[in-house]
């Protein structure tokens, strides 16, 4: 498969928006407070296009990355600039912003376990809107840390799709809050390419 009809997409973000839903009051509860996941475009591009969704490839980027297991395979991708990564190290251990420096033990922990209640929180919510899903069946691998640039990231997310297809699916979502705006984080999510078959029969006519 190497398009999406309109209603498949529309089924699609159908789904990824409910996911965005749970994920956005999950992360509220564990940061203490209002924060929101804004999603974006849901649509196949080309990989020269997909690899500018993190920003300039050579531009260094921390990522937790999650593989997929059960009903669906592929990876997530929790990214963020390093600034604005650090700052969540300070936001989750209540320190002034600019306290967190550099990725150390405790910011590297701090951002793995924000991935893993952002992931499972994102997984269930779309799993439980899955036809045939039941809200079981889907679940995130333990998130392994990156420091990358930036288009190695992107190839290492969709490689699932891009040994098949020549256009792939990286639907992103933006974290945003009333107090700071946008946060400088991303979730990158990007099924591989049976799950993307799979998904797009599935949902026909969902929306």
């Amino acid at each position: 498969m190497t398009e999406l009809t309109d209603d498949q997409k529309r089924g699609l973000r159908t789904v990824l928006a409910l996911g965005a839903e749970g994920a956005s009051r999950s992360l509220s509860r564990w940061l203490g407070a209002e924060v929101r996941l804004a999603l974006g475009d849901v649509d196949l591009v080309d990989l020269e296009a997909a690899a500018g969704a993190l920003g300039p490839p050579e531009s260094l980027t921390a990522a937790c990355a999650m593989g997929l297991s059960g009903a669906l395979g592929g990876t997530m991708l929790l990214c963020f600039e390093d600034r604005a990564g650090l700052a969540l190290a300070d936001m989750l251990m209540r320190q002034p912003f600019g306290t967190a420096t550099a990725w150390g033990e405790v910011e590297r922990s701090a951002a793995m376990e924000t991935a893993n209640i952002v992931g499972c929180a994102y997984l269930n919510a779309l799993a439980a809107r899955l036809p045939g899903g039941g809200g079981t069946g889907l679940a995130p691998s333990p998130p392994a840390f990156l420091h990358e640039f930036a288009g190695s990231l992107i190839q290492f997310a969709v490689m699932g799709q891009a040994a098949e297809l020549d256009r792939v699916l990286l639907a992103g979502a933006t974290f945003h809050s009333d107090a700071a705006g946008d946060l400088g984080w991303t979730l990158l999510f990007a099924p591989d390419a049976p799950s993307l078959a799979a998904l797009a029969g599935a949902l026909d006519g969902t929306a």
